[in-house]
Formats: C-alpha cells, structure tokens, sequence
C-alpha cells in the first residue's frame, strides 16, 4: 500500500480483493466473480424480495445512472448452469471481456452504491436463491 492508497477501513479489512479503496472502479467479470443485471424496477423488486428472505443475501449493487441496474454479485460460474429468464443478464467467463463497476464500500461512489456489501461470511449471492426469487 503507498501513502496516495487510503487504507481500507479496519471492519472491511481482508473482505474482498475486488472492492475497491475508494471511489468506483470497473472490475472484469468472470475472474473473481459473475454478476446477474437486471435493469430498472424489476430489478428492484428482485432485490426486497432477497432483503424480505435474508437482511444480507450477498453483495448487491445499485446503478442510479440512466440504466437504474441492480447486479447481484455471485460466485464465478455459479449462475452458468441457469436459463436466467427475459429482463435479466447474466454476466459470466462466456460473456466475453465484460466489465462491471465496482464502489467503494465507504465514502463517494456515486452512480454506484452498495444495497448490500460483501462480507467474508457472505461474499456472494446465492445463484440458487436469486433464481428462485425471480
């Protein structure tokens, strides 16, 4: 770490590699993780059907640009083996060289935000879970 790094705050300390420091940063997709999109409201309400089942179901994060995408963040390969249905993206090694935005866990992200952030007991969604709630 070099002084113009700001350390990651102590409670995050060791979550996930793929989280940035600060700010947002894109982050390729299917190395450390897969993500499912869904864009606009259904999205949303994928999202507090999980938070309804589980009040941290896994790294989940809000895209306030024009698009208004939730991704749920899942383990590499995880989601590979689902007919994810229309609406939703599933975004995996096959996808090709895709990126993804990736916020801070503290301080200004903005489009970006975390609903839900990683943690070490839970550094992913459950594929399995997220496809039944959709």
């Amino acid at each position: 770490m070099t002084s113009q790094t700001p350390p990651v705050p102590e409670r995050f300390a060791g979550v996930l590699d793929w989280v940035p420091a600060y700010g947002h940063a894109l982050r390729r997709v299917g190395r450390s993780f897969d993500v499912v999109r869904i864009d606009g409201d259904y999205g949303g309400a994928v999202a507090a059907r999980l938070f309804a089942a589980d009040r941290a179901p896994g790294p989940v994060v809000v895209d306030r640009s024009r698009r208004h995408a939730v991704y749920f963040f899942v383990a590499p390969g995880a989601g590979a083996g689902y007919r994810w249905p229309s609406g939703t993206s599933y975004l995996g090694r096959r996808a090709g060289e895709v990126y993804v935005g990736v916020p801070a866990l503290e301080g200004e992200t903005w489009p970006l935000s975390w609903r839900c952030p990683p943690r070490p007991e839970r550094p992913f969604v459950d594929a399995a879970v997220l496809h039944a709630a959709l």
